[in-house]
C-alpha cells in the first residue's frame, strides 16, 4: 500500500446485521482482535459480515472491501482467517460515487483476487436498503473520532488521491463497446436522467463522464443483484438436497427397523408352529401314558384282590404292577413339566409376537405422524371444558387411547370427575326430580352429589 496510506491511517471496520452497523472500530483496533488480544463476545460463535474502508482525510470513502469472518464460542477471531484486505482494497475494481469519485470496491461478484471469493459477500444496493449509503452516514458520523482536515487545509487529500485510490478514469472503464450493451430503452431512460440535470461546464465531457457512472453503477448493482440470487438459488438448492437427504436416511432407517421386525416376526411364527406342534405331541403322549396308568392301576387292584387268595407269584405280578405304575407316573409328572413348560414358552411367544406387531405399527403411525408435522399441520381438538387443543405430535397416541383423560388433564380434575361434570353439562338436571338446576360451565369448580341436584334435594343430604 502506498506510504502516504499508511501514514494517515484513514481506515476502519464496520460490521454490519440487518441494514445497520451494529459495531465499529479502527483497522488498529481490528489487528489486535485478529491477534487474539481482544475478544468480541457480542459476536461469538457467529459469521458476521463486515466492511473495510479506507477514507480520505476529508472522510470520504475511496475503498471498501465486504468480507465475512468467524467469531468462536469464546469471541474470539478464526485464527485461521488471513484476508489480506489492504492489497483486495488497492487493486479492487470501480464501486459507485460516494461524493468524492468512484471508490475502488471488492465484494463477492467483484473479487480481484478469485480464491478468496468465498470469503467475501456482496453488498445490498437496492432503494431504501442501500449498504453504502449506511457505510457513508457511518463514516460521515466520525464515532472514531478520526481528525477530519478541511478541505484545501491539507495537501494529504490530493497526494492520497494520487495514491492508490485516485479516481478511476473513465475511459478506462466506459467504451462505445459498453454503450451498445444497453437496450435502446435502458438508454433513453439515461439520457432523460441526464438531460434533467444541467451540465456544469456546458460541455459533453461532464455529459459522458457521468453518463459513464450511472453506466458502471447500474452494471455494478445488476451484478450484484445477480451473484445474490444465484447465492439464493443455491442455498435454497443445498437445504432442498439436504432435507431429502435427511427424509431418505429416515426412510431407510425406517425401512431398516421395519425389515428386522418383520424377519423377527416371521422367525416367531415359524417358532410359534413349532411349538404348538410339540405341544400337541406331548398331549397325545400325556393322553397315552394316563390311559396306562389307569390300565395298571386297574390291574393292580385286580391283582391286589386275587393276592390274598393266591400265592407268592400274585405277590411277585402284584410289585411288579406296582413299579411299572410308579414309572408311569413319573413319566407322566415329567411329561405334564413339560407340557407346563412349552406352554408358558407359547404364551411368551405369542407376547413377543404382538410385541412385535406393536412395534410395527407404532413405527408406521409415528412415521405419519412426523411427516404430517414437518407439513406444518396443526392438531386441534375441542372439548367442553377445555376448549380447543393444540396436541402436539408426541401426545396423539396418548389422547387417541384415553380423550376423556386427556382433557380431563387439561381441565386439572380426574377423568372420573370429568365425566360426571360432562354428563351435568350436557343434561343441567336435578338427578333425584329431573328438574332443571344452574349449569356449571368449569370443571374444576363442579361438585358432584350437590351441583346436579335442585334445593329441595340438596337439603335432603
Amino acid at each position: 500500500m502506498p506510504k502516504t496510506e499508511m501514514v494517515n491511517g484513514f481506515e476502519a471496520v464496520l460490521f454490519l446485521e440487518d441494514q445497520y452497523v451494529v459495531r465499529q472500530m479502527r483497522f488498529a483496533e481490528f489487528e489486535a482482535v485478529l491477534d487474539g488480544v481482544v475478544s468480541m463476545p457480542d459476536l461469538a460463535d457467529a459469521e458476521s459480515f463486515a466492511v473495510y474502508a479506507v477514507m480520505d482525510e476529508q472522510l470520504q470513502v475511496r475503498a471498501t472491501v465486504f468480507f465475512k469472518i468467524y467469531f468462536d464460542e469464546d469471541g474470539r477471531a478464526d485464527p485461521e482467517w488471513n484476508l489480506p484486505l489492504r492489497r483486495l482494497a488497492r487493486i479492487a475494481g470501480p464501486g459507485p460515487d460516494l461524493g468524492a469519485g468512484p471508490i475502488r470496491l471488492a465484494c463477492r461478484s467483484q473479487c480481484p483476487i478469485s480464491w478468496h471469493l468465498a470469503d467475501l459477500w456482496d453488498p445490498d444496493m437496492r432503494p431504501g436498503g442501500n449498504d453504502f449509503q449506511v457505510i457513508r452516514k457511518a463514516i460521515k458520523d466520525n464515532r472514531l473520532g478520526f481528525d477530519r482536515v478541511a478541505e484545501g487545509a491539507s495537501g494529504g487529500a490530493s497526494g492520497l488521491k494520487s495514491g492508490g485510490y485516485r479516481e478511476l478514469p473513465v475511459h478506462d472503464q466506459f467504451s462505445d463497446a459498453d454503450s451498445q450493451e444497453l437496450s435502446d430503452e435502458d438508454a433513453l431512460s439515461l439520457s432523460d436522467e441526464l438531460q434533467a440535470t444541467p451540465e456544469r461546464d456546458g460541455t459533453g465531457v461532464d455529459h459522458r463522464t457521468r453518463l459513464a457512472r450511472l453506466l458502471r453503477d447500474q452494471r455494478l448493482r445488476i451484478k450484484a443483484l445477480s451473484s445474490q440470487h444465484e447465492s439464493e438459488i443455491g442455498d435454497l438448492v443445498r437445504a432442498q438436497r439436504l432435507e431429502q437427504q435427511a427424509h431418505k436416511n429416515r426412510t431407510q432407517v425406517l425401512e431398516q427397523k421395519l425389515q428386522q421386525v418383520g424377519v423377527l416376526s416371521d422367525q416367531l411364527k415359524a417358532r410359534l408352529k413349532e411349538r404348538g406342534e410339540q405341544v400337541l405331541k406331548l398331549q397325545a403322549t400325556v393322553d397315552e401314558l394316563k390311559q396306562q396308568m389307569r390300565l395298571l392301576q386297574k390291574q393292580v387292584a385286580a391283582g391286589a384282590v386275587s393276592g390274598k387268595a393266591g400265592g407268592a407269584d400274585e405277590d411277585r405280578n402284584a410289585s411288579r404292577l406296582r413299579a411299572e405304575l410308579s414309572i408311569v407316573k413319573e413319566q407322566l409328572q415329567r411329561r405334564e413339566a413339560e407340557l407346563q413348560m412349552r406352554s408358558e414358552r407359547e404364551d411368551q411367544l405369542i407376547a413377543e409376537l404382538q410385541s412385535a406387531q406393536a412395534q410395527v405399527e407404532d413405527h408406521d403411525e409415528m412415521e405419519i405422524v412426523t411427516r404430517l408435522s414437518e407439513l406444518d399441520v396443526v392438531f386441534v381438538v375441542y372439548h367442553p371444558g377445555a376448549g380447543h387443543l393444540t396436541l402436539p405430535a408426541a401426545d396423539l397416541k396418548i389422547y387417541s387411547e384415553k380423550p376423556l383423560a386427556y382433557a380431563a388433564s387439561r381441565c386439572f380434575v380426574t377423568e372420573q370427575n370429568y365425566k360426571h361434570w360432562l354428563e351435568h353439562y350436557e343434561t343441567p338436571l336435578c338427578e333425584v326430580c329431573g328438574k332443571t338446576v344452574e349449569r356449571i360451565t368449569v370443571p374444576a369448580d363442579y361438585e358432584h352429589g350437590e351441583d346436579n341436584r335442585c334445593e329441595a334435594h340438596k337439603v335432603e343430604l
